[in-house]
Order: structure tokens, then sequence, then C-alpha cells
């Protein structure tokens, strides 16, 4: 049995040689097919150029279908729809220059100012001589653990010196 190829925007498999894959790849039905996959992924800028440049569909207005779907060459978009999108779109460029600066570098005393704001005041930290685990009832029955294993002890922790190790 030869190898087959699959299609995944028409949901088909056939013999997988050259010719049968090119006449495919050129039909109407695939090409269609396409498009309207990739339709889905258009940003709000892009759908309304194109829609700019239709006149409404008259049967996909008044009927509510139309036999040539998204190949159509009117509008299917109703008034409100293009304004919908032309609202998406002003959104997603007043993001954008918020986010980017005119100049490509972010305002210094806007940055500092945040940092400042953001300085956690030393009175409303909590006072941390509680310990903060608890020792294993095993390990405290074991007199003569290394001391890698021993529990740590708060106090001990005060007075040890990191420079010796080992």
């Amino acid at each position: 049995m030869g190898k087959t190829y699959y299609c995944d925007y028409c949901d088909r498999s056939f013999k997988d040689d050259v010719e049968a894959r090119k006449k495919h790849l050129s039909s109407m039905q695939h090409m269609t097919n396409r498009a309207s996959h990739y339709s889905t992924f258009k940003d709000p800028e892009t759908i309304l150029k194109e829609e700019y440049c239709k006149t409404p569909c008259k049967r996909y207005m008044t009927i509510g279908d139309c036999a040539f779907g998204s190949g159509c060459r009117f509008s299917h978009y109703t008034p409100s729809m293009i304004w919908e999108l032309q609202q998406l779109a002003a959104v997603k460029k007043s993001k954008v220059s918020i986010a980017q600066p005119r100049d490509g570098w972010p305002n210094s005393e806007d940055i500092i100012k945040e940092y400042f704001e953001n300085v956690i005041d030393s009175s409303d930290t909590e006072d941390l001589n509680h310990l903060m685990w608890n020792t294993p009832s095993k390990l405290i029955d074991y007199p003569y653990l290394p001391p890698s294993l021993q529990p740590v002890m708060s106090e001990r922790m005060m007075d040890c010196n990191f420079s010796k190790w080992g």
C-alpha cells in the first residue's frame, strides 16, 4: 500500500504523489477551506480594511444566508458589527501606544515614583521570632546526628559562621 496524504483543511486523504497533491492544493475547495481557516486569525484592522471596500450582500442581509459563505465578494458584516470591529481596533491600538513609549524609552520619573510607592514600611512587617518549621519527632530521638541532619534552631543560626563549611 502506498503512502497517503492527509489534508487538514479539507479533512480528506488521497494517494501521495506529486500530481495528485498539486491538483488538490490548486483545487477551489482546498483554497476556500484554507482561506476560511486563516480568516479566524485575522486582526480587527485587517478585517476592517477588507470590509470597507465591500458593499453589503443583499442576499445575506435579507435572508441571512449566502451560498458563497466567506468567499462572497460582498460584505456579510452589519453596521453594528463594523462598529464593534472599529472599537476593538481602537482599543488594541491604544494598548500598543501605552505599552510602547514614543521615544522607545520609558519615563525615568515614572519608574522612580513607582519604586518609592512600593517601599515596605519596617513598622508593618511581622517580627519573625517564632519557628517557621517543625522538627520531626523521629529526629529528636537520635542524639548523635551529623550537623547536616540536626534540627535547625534559631539560636544556632545566629551564632553560625558560614565561612567554614565541611
